[in-house]
């Protein structure tokens, strides 16, 4: 889909819209987006990163709000909360985001601050990190590439123990060279609780007191750097993994979805992600 660029000057806008609310009212399921889109289409992977005392950050994620709502689900959008803007400190931001898996991420791929992006871990013009005003030309040039794999990914939840039991399977469409990696992790919308920043038409000015963080990483469940699938693909083939993860009871498991994306561990590259719900079932 070629990105409408009418849209593109609206985004500063609209998703500032989205987040300016300064008393958030529950419930907040009209901000969750529901994943519709079919697993057998090319779909990209924008990791945001992100911290609460990034007087930018705000005005990045209102960007990437608004991407993955103009992509209709075929762009995911994770928060990663890392680097020193998104360490927790004294009130209001005593909340901690971070995670083992994105403090790696910040450092494997040389995050020097916050809000930079990537899309798909794609080098463009000799580099990974993208400031937020390069990730729609960024993103839209990943959807002219050809399907190479497709991810389903099936849950099941057992409000009883708090279990979530993930069965994600890969197929290849094409054979591909090298080793490709399957990553697992879990992400939360709707947190609540204090934001900087410094765009009036993003929120209150100089803080949020009651910003609404969405797509928020917690954990990956397969390790940081996920686990080897195959190192020598075979379209003939499913590869199918599945894990059995307790959730931490501060989560609230209707916000939480499960995110999987298939990377090649050389160049480190994404070649496909998905996205669904803890409780909702993939097809």
């Amino acid at each position: 889909m070629k990105f409408n660029r009418s849209l593109l000057l609206l985004i500063p806008v609209t998703g500032f819209l989205l987040f300016s609310c300064d008393k958030i009212k529950a419930p907040y399921a009209a901000l969750k987006r529901i994943d519709t889109t079919s697993v057998n289409v090319r779909k990209v992977l924008l990791e945001d990163y992100t911290g609460h005392t990034c007087t930018n950050c705000p005005t990045a994620s209102g960007i990437a709000f608004t991407l993955e709502n103009t992509y209709s689900g075929k762009l995911i959008v994770m928060a990663v909360h890392a680097g020193q803007t998104a360490e927790p400190t004294d009130p209001p931001f005593a909340a901690d985001y971070t995670t083992s898996a994105g403090d790696e991420w910040y450092s494997t791929f040389g995050f020097f601050a916050n809000p930079l992006g990537m899309v798909n871990r794609h080098e463009f013009s000799g580099s990974r990190l993208l400031t937020s005003d390069l990730w729609a030309s960024s993103v839209d040039s990943m959807f002219t590439r050809p399907l190479e794999a497709i991810i389903t990914i099936s849950n099941t939840y057992d409000t009883d123990g708090d279990i979530l039991t993930t069965s994600v399977s890969t197929k290849f469409k094409k054979v591909l060279t090298g080793s490709y990696f399957l990553n697992v992790c879990i992400t939360e919308d709707s947190l609540i609780s204090a934001q900087k920043n410094n765009n009036p038409n993003a929120g209150a000015v100089p803080i949020i007191n009651n910003y609404v963080f969405m797509d928020v990483l917690r954990t990956s469940i397969n390790g940081n750097s996920g686990e080897e699938i195959t190192s020598a693909t075979d379209t003939s083939r499913t590869y199918t993994k599945t894990y059995i993860e307790p959730l931490d009871p501060s989560w609230v498991p209707k916000n939480c979805s499960v995110i999987c994306f298939v990377y090649n561990s050389e160049t480190k590259e994404i070649i496909q992600a998905e996205k669904v719900g803890v409780m909702k079932t993939g097809k």
